[in-house]
């Protein structure tokens, strides 16, 4: 579908001659969250704030004793923020009119990643305590996604980001070398992208930062895995620009690396135009990509990855770890990547006899073979697993060259799922396990996954999936962790909060800095994609209200009342 730009003439210039504004867009009482207000849309390119959204109780075979609990912790959730080099030769922005995963290949927005980041954590800086229980929100989790392209350059730029300092969104060298509207009419402007590659302060997390991989992480595109002819057309300087109407050599498998390199080459070799290299565009392997986190200068050191245990599978440190969330809370990140080359998920063997054993470790119950188990040397702590992918997408199977499986979700989500115990099995198993945070669905979800059978109801626990930064409608979620004490046995509470990122609905270079400005245009631009452009971004990404503001209820597993 054609579209013109909503963004020429004196909005323009506006935009190239206005001084900054302050990054401020709240007048009186600051209005936060999206209990507040929200943003919604008016038409094809008309965004607005709206009224706020109530928080909705959910139950999972246990009642609500009512009340708000006694906190325990609360952080921050970041999703699927895509930094993007969108100036790469390795992109691949004719494929987007092709099948999925390629109708992804090219966003109006993607300029902006840095920017809407930028906006998102500003935001998030201004809410240092959980709306629900006032508990301090200590830290910030990424859920994966964190990079588009598996580029050096996109991963320090994340990197930077969070940390906070200067970022230079430019790479290559000087002027704009990506798509333009010469290459699709429904492009930004060319000096609303130049606009985009100027550096800025970034404010960063403010607060300790947790790093979670997803498959754009750790793979090229984000489904194929690193290989020399892939490089060399990233760190090269030549670029293919092919129009995006009316492409139609799709890749008949998505997931043929050999094809989709096959493709790209020719178009590099018959339709480029020359564009500064840039060797930060290099691609990183597993060790390189666990590395650079240990680059950072933001805290903890190595952003968790210092506490991984070493992966037989890369033969270096992990991608997945264990994390102290507060005296009664454990976190577990999970590396879900199919390094083999596929954009779904699944939990490797040597990595899920990790986690069994992480989970025995902090449970002091669990149950084997329909049996409940007591494990003495447990540590009873509520557990919170973190992944980039779902439970609608953890589910590539296969295995290693040594016969062991790779786990699903569940042992049924495909054939060969089922050589190996599912990822749903084993949480069911252990009680202490009350909430999965992840991402990769570019959505807002909640799904409840009550015991198995009538079964204690302590077994069951809560999925939260979060929106992506990258796509509509750009936002975040606040947690946090509750219980409140019973005659019967005590009660858990999950609380989740949407945010939005803090650049207003309506684009306004007169009343915004340069970075809120972007990223206003970069949500006017996610929402068309998502809601008016067929084929794209999905309108429903938001979520019903049940997945947005929830009070998520919960047995607890054990007394967590003050004689623990």
């Amino acid at each position: 579908m054609k579209r013109g730009s909503a963004y020429g003439g004196i909005l323009l210039a506006l935009a190239l001659a206005a001084p900054a504004a302050p990054a401020s867009q709240d007048r009186g009482r600051p209005r936060l969250t999206t209990l507040d207000r929200t943003i919604v849309g008016e038409g094809d390119k008309d965004l607005a704030y709206g009224p706020g959204e109530r928080r909705v109780t959910r139950t999972l075979g246990w009642k609500d004793p009512g009340g708000t609990g006694i906190p325990l912790v609360g952080f921050k959730q970041l999703s699927d923020v895509h930094v993007i080099d969108e100036e790469s030769p390795a992109r691949v922005e004719y494929f987007d009119g092709c099948s999925t995963p390629f109708n992804a290949a090219y966003r109006v927005q993607e300029a902006m990643s840095l920017q809407v980041g930028d906006s998102m954590l500003r935001r998030l800086a201004r809410i240092s305590r959980g709306p629900a229980t006032n508990v301090p929100l200590s830290f910030v989790v990424s859920t994966g996604d964190n990079i588009d392209n598996n580029q050096l350059n996109e991963l320090r730029q994340f990197i930077r980001l969070l940390d906070g300092g200067r970022v230079d969104p430019n790479s290559g060298g000087p002027g704009y070398h990506g798509y333009t509207q010469e290459h699709f009419a429904p492009a930004l402007p060319t000096e609303i992208l130049e606009l985009a590659q100027e550096p800025f302060d970034a404010i960063g997390t403010k607060a300790p930062w947790y790093a979670v991989q997803g498959n754009h992480d750790g793979l090229v595109q984000g489904n194929a895995p690193q290989n020399p002819g892939f490089e060399a057309v990233a760190v090269g300087g030549r670029k293919a620009f092919v129009p995006i109407d009316g492409y139609d050599n799709c890749p008949q498998d998505p997931e043929d690396s050999d094809q989709v390199e096959d493709l790209m080459t020719n178009l590099v070799n018959t339709s480029s135009e020359e564009v500064p290299a840039d060797a930060e565009r290099v691609f990183v392997d597993h060790e390189e990509l666990v590395e650079e986190f240990f680059q950072s200068e933001g805290r903890p050191y190595g952003h968790g990855l210092a506490r991984a245990p070493q992966d037989p599978m890369h033969d270096s440190r992990a991608g997945y770890y264990s994390f102290p969330m507060g005296r009664r809370v454990r976190g577990i990140s999970l590396d879900t990547i199919s390094y083999d080359g596929v954009s779904e998920g699944h939990v490797p063997d040597p990595q899920f006899r990790w986690l069994r054993k992480e989970l025995r470790k902090w449970s002091e119950v669990y149950f084997a073979g329909g049996e409940r188990k007591v494990n003495r040397k447990g540590r009873n702590r509520l557990i919170v697993i973190f992944s980039h992918h779902s439970s609608d997408t953890l589910r590539n199977p296969g295995g290693d060259a040594e016969g062991h499986p790779f786990h699903c979700f569940r042992k049924s989500d495909q054939p060969e799922c089922a050589d190996g115990e599912g990822l749903k099995n084993l949480l069911h198993r252990f009680p202490n396990v009350v909430a999965w945070v992840n991402g990769h669905e570019h959505n807002n979800a909640v799904r409840a996954f009550p015991a198995p059978g009538n079964r204690d109801p302590a077994r069951g626990f809560w999925e939260v999936n979060t929106a992506a930064h990258i796509d509509w409608p750009q936002q975040s979620r606040l947690i946090e962790i509750a219980w409140k004490p019973g005659a019967r046995a005590d009660t858990v509470f999950v609380y989740g909060t949407v945010v939005d990122h803090g650049a207003a609905p309506d684009p306004d270079r007169g009343d915004q800095s340069t970075v809120a400005y972007l990223s206003s245009v970069s949500r006017v631009e996610a929402y068309y994609d998502a809601c008016v452009r067929e084929g794209q971004a999905a309108c429903e990404a938001g979520g019903r209200r049940k997945d947005r503001n929830v009070k998520l209820v919960v047995k607890a597993p054990f007394d967590l009342g003050p004689r623990r």
